[in-house]
C-alpha cells in the first residue's frame, strides 16, 4: 500500500509538472521533453503493477482515488498541448444561439455578434488572426482553424451545448469527470464480462489520460463512455441476444457519433449478431445525423474531408513509418492493404466474445500505419489494455510514440519504434509460451513397489509415459477399485486417463494399471495434491479433470473439453444435473449454490455449480500457480482463472449416484474440512 501512494505521488506530481512546464523550456521539446515523459509513464507502469497485487477492494480505491488526483493535478491551468477545446465552446455558443454548427465558419460575418474576449481576445498572441473576406469578418481568436467548418459529429455537438456555458475551464473539468467515469465503470464492469477489476488501473492512472482529458479536454474522453459500455455489453458472460447486440450497436453509434475513432470495433464484433448490431449502429448515427443533413445539406460532413488532405492522408505523405522505406507514391496503397488486411484477419479470427483483443490489433494497426500527431488519438487504445491486461501493455509504447508530433520530434521514428517494441514483446511472450509448452516427462518409469518406487513430490509414474495425445484425463483417486472398471472403459478416444493414486489400500493403482491407465502416485493426502500431480505428469496441452467414483461418465468429457479445443472458453466446467433423487445430497447441492452465487458477486463469472468435471490448457493451469492441496483446490482455480481474465463456461452433465462412500459430502467430517478448506481460500483470494 505504501509503495502504491508513493508511486501515485510521483505520478500525481509529474503530470502537475508536465502541464506547467514553460513553452521554452529544454524541457517541453525535443528529445528531454519526450524523456520527462518516459519517465512519468514508466511511474505509472510500476505504480499499475503494485495496485495490480492489492486486494479487489484496496486496488478499487486507489484506481478511482488516483483517477481523480492525476485528472485534477493536469486541470488546474489551461491547456498545453492543444487549442481544441476552444472549439468545443464555440460550437456550443453557436448552438445555443439556435445556429446549426455546420453552417458558418467561427469568422463568419454573421456569427459576429457571437464573438467575446475570451474567445476573441483583443491581442494577437497567442491566437489566430485572419484578414476581411466575402462574408468573413477580421480579427484574432483562440479557436484553431477559424476558416473551416467544425469536424466533431453530431453527439459531440450535443456535448458541447451542454458544457458551453462553463468556457475552456469548464470543457476541462467535464473531461477530466468523464476520465473519472470510465475508471468506474471499468472497475465495476471489468469482473461482469471476466476481468480483474484491478486492470481498470491501467486507464485510471495513465498520463496520457490525464494529459488529453483533464488538460486537454479533448472529447475523445467522452466518446469512451459508450465504448467501453458496447464492450462490456458485448463481452457479458449473457448470451449475445438479438436484442443485446441491438443495444450494443446503438451505443457503439452514440461512441462513433461523438468521435470516428471507436468505430475501430467493428471487424471486431460484427461476427456474432451482425445484422441487429450494424442496423443499430448505423440507425444511430443516421438518427442523429438527420436534422444537420436537413438544416445543412453535405455540409453536415463539415471539416473531415479537409482534414485528412491537411495532413497528407490524401496523397500519401502522412504515413510516416511507411515512408521509411516506401515510395512515397506506394504508401497510400500499402496502408490501405496492411488496415484491410488487419480488419479481414480480426474478423476472422479473433476471439468474438472478446472483442476488446480484436479491436486492439485494429487500433494498434491503425496508429502505426497513420502515425497521427496528436496523442489523444490513443486514448481508444489506453482503454482496449485496461480490458486485455498486462499481456497487452506492450501497445502503450504506441501511445507514449504519439507526443513525437507535439514534441517536435520525428514520428516514423517514434511510431516505427513503438511497432518494433510490441513485436519484440510479443516474440519474446510467444518463445516463452512455447518453452514452457514443451511436455516434461519424469525420468525413467517406476514401477509400484518397486526399487525404483519413490514418495518424492514429483509424482513418479508407475507405468510407462506414452506418446502424447490430444487430451488427458485427470482423476485423482483414494480407494476407487470399485468404481475405476467402469470410468476407465468409458474413456472416450484419445482421451488418456491418468489416475493419481493418492494412497489408496484397496488396490486401485494397481487394477487402474491393469487396465491400461497412467498411473501416478501422490503420497501427500489431499484432492488437490492429487490434481497437481496429475497435471505434472500430463503432456497434452488440454487436461480434464474428473473425479473417479463413478458418479461422472467419461463419455460426457467431450462436452466440456472441446469448448477448450475450439477455443471458445478458456475453462469449461460440467454442471450436475442429477440423474436420481439421492446423487447429490441436498445440503451439498445448496452449499455448492451458495457458494456459485458468491462467485458471481465477486467475480462476475456466472456459474450455478462448482462442477469436479473440468477442462482447461495445461500450460496457462500451471501458469496460474495454485497453491491449494486439499479440497479448495477447485474453487481457487475457478477464483484465479476469473482473476486473470479467463473465459469461464458450463454446460449440463448427468450426475449419478457414486460408487462407494463419499469422502467428502457423506461424512460430517469430510464436509467439515472441505468447507473449512474453501473458506481459506477464499479468504486468501479476496483479501
Amino acid at each position: 500500500m505504501a509503495a502504491a501512494l508513493l508511486l501515485l505521488a510521483g505520478l500525481v506530481a509529474g503530470v502537475a509538472v508536465v502541464v506547467r512546464l514553460p513553452g521554452g523550456s529544454p524541457w517541453s521539446l525535443g528529445m528531454p521533453g519526450f524523456g520527462l515523459l518516459a519517465v512519468l509513464f514508466a511511474v505509472y507502469v510500476l505504480g499499475a503493477r503494485v495496485v495490480g497485487s492489492l486486494t479487489r477492494g484496496w486496488a478499487a480505491v486507489l484506481t478511482l482515488g488516483g483517477a481523480v488526483a492525476t485528472q485534477l493535478a493536469a486541470l488546474t491551468v489551461p491547456p498545453r498541448y492543444s487549442d481544441d477545446l476552444y472549439r468545443y465552446v464555440w460550437d456550443g455558443r453557436v448552438q445555443a444561439h439556435g445556429i446549426d454548427p455546420y453552417r458558418y465558419v467561427p469568422v463568419a460575418t454573421r456569427l459576429v455578434g457571437l464573438r467575446s474576449p475570451d474567445l476573441f481576445p483583443a491581442t494577437a498572441s497567442p491566437a489566430h488572426c485572419v484578414s476581411s473576406g466575402p462574408d468573413i469578418t477580421a480579427g484574432c481568436t483562440l479557436l484553431n482553424r477559424p476558416l473551416v467548418h467544425t469536424i466533431y459529429p453530431p453527439v459531440a455537438q450535443a456535448y458541447f451545448w451542454l458544457v458551453h456555458w462553463s468556457g475552456p475551464k469548464g470543457v476541462q473539468v467535464t473531461a477530466g469527470i468523464a476520465a473519472v467515469l470510465v475508471a468506474a465503470l471499468l472497475v465495476w464492469g471489468l469482473p461482469r464480462v471476466g476481468v480483474d477489476a484491478r486492470r481498470a488501473v491501467l486507464w485510471a492512472w495513465c498520463p496520457l489520460v490525464a494529459l488529453e482529458a483533464g488538460n486537454g479536454g479533448h472529447v475523445d474522453v467522452v466518446a469512451m463512455i459508450p465504448t467501453a459500455g458496447a464492450l462490456l455489453v458485448l463481452g457479458s458472460r449473457r448470451a449475445l441476444t438479438s436484442r443485446r447486440a441491438a443495444v450494443a450497436g446503438a451505443v457503439l453509434g452514440l461512441a462513433v457519433s461523438t468521435k470516428v475513432t471507436p468505430g475501430l470495433l467493428v471487424p471486431a464484433v460484427a461476427r456474432r449478431r451482425p445484422l441487429p448490431l450494424l442496423a443499430a449502429l448505423t440507425g444511430v448515427v443516421v438518427a442523429v445525423y438527420v436534422p444537420h443533413v436537413l438544416a445543412v445539406g453535405d455540409g453536415a460532413a463539415g471539416f473531415l474531408s479537409g482534414y485528412l488532405s491537411e495532413e497528407g492522408y490524401d496523397n500519401g505523405r502522412r504515413f510516416a513509418v511507411l515512408d521509411l522505406f516506401l515510395p512515397q507514391g506506394w504508401t497510400t496503397a500499402a496502408a490501405v492493404l496492411v488496415l484491410a488486411a488487419t480488419a479481414v484477419l480480426v474478423w476472422w479470427f479473433a476471439d468474438p466474445e472478446r472483442p476488446w483483443s480484436g479491436t486492439l490489433a485494429v487500433t494498434g494497426a491503425a496508429l502505426l500505419v497513420a502515425a497521427p500527431a496528436y496523442a489523444w488519438y490513443a486514448q481508444l487504445l489506453v482503454l482496449l489494455v485496461a480490458f486485455g491486461g498486462w499481456r497487452v501493455a506492450p501497445w502503450l509504447a504506441v501511445a507514449v510514440a504519439g507526443y513525437a508530433g507535439q514534441l517536435g520530434e520525428n514520428l516514423g521514428w517514434s511510431y516505427g519504434a513503438a511497432g518494433l517494441f510490441v513485436a519484440s514483446a510479443g516474440l519474446l511472450a510467444w518463445l516463452g509460451k512455447a518453452r514452457r509448452a514443451e511436455p516434461t516427462v519424469p525420468a525413467g518409469p517406476a514401477v509400484a513397489g518397486g526399487p525404483e518406487d519413490t514418495t518424492s513430490a514429483q509424482a513418479p509414474v508407475l507405468t510407462p509415459v506414452p506418446t502424447p495425445v490430444p487430451i488427458d484425463v485427470i482423476l485423482p483417486c483414494l480407494d476407487e477399485a470399485a468404481a475405476l472398471p467402469f470410468m476407465l472403459s468409458r474413456m472416450p478416444s484419445q482421451y488418456r486417463a491418468i489416475v493419481v493414486d493418492n494412497g489408496s489400500s484397496d488396490g486401485s493403482p494397481e487394477i487402474a494399471a491393469g487396465l491400461g491407465a497412467l498411473v501416478v502416485r501422490e503420497p501427500r493426502r489431499g484432492f488437490g495434491a492429487a490434481c497437481h500431480a496429475g497435471l505434472l505428469a500430463a503432456t497434452a496441452d488440454v487436461v480434464c479433470f474428473l473425479d473417479c467414483d463413478g458418479s461422472f461418465d467419461p463419455a460426457d468429457l467431450p462436452k466440456v473439453a472441446e469448448p477448450v479445443l475450439a477455443g471458445r472458453a478458456d475453462l469449461f466446467l460440467g454442471q450436475r444435473r442429477p440423474t436420481t433423487r439421492g446423487a447429490w445430497p441436498l445440503h451439498a447441492r445448496l452449499a455448492n449454490r451458495l457458494l456459485a452465487r458468491r462467485i458471481r458477486r465477486e467475480t462476475g463469472v456466472s456459474l450455478r455449480d462448482l462442477g469436479p468435471m473440468r477442462a482447461a490448457r495445461r500450460e496457462a493451469l500451471m501458469a496460474l500457480d495454485l497453491g491449494d492441496r486439499r479440497f479448495g483446490y477447485p474453487l481457487e482455480m475457478v477464483l484465479k482463472a476469473a482473476e486473470a481474465g479467463w473465459r469461464i463456461g458450463q454446460t449440463d452433465v448427468p450426475y449419478a449416484p457414486r460408487t462407494g462412500k463419499s469422502k467428502v459430502t457423506g461424512t460430517v467430517g469430510g464436509t467439515l474440512k472441505a468447507v473449512g478448506d474453501m473458506r481459506r481460500v477464499w479468504k486468501a483470494a479476496t483479501e
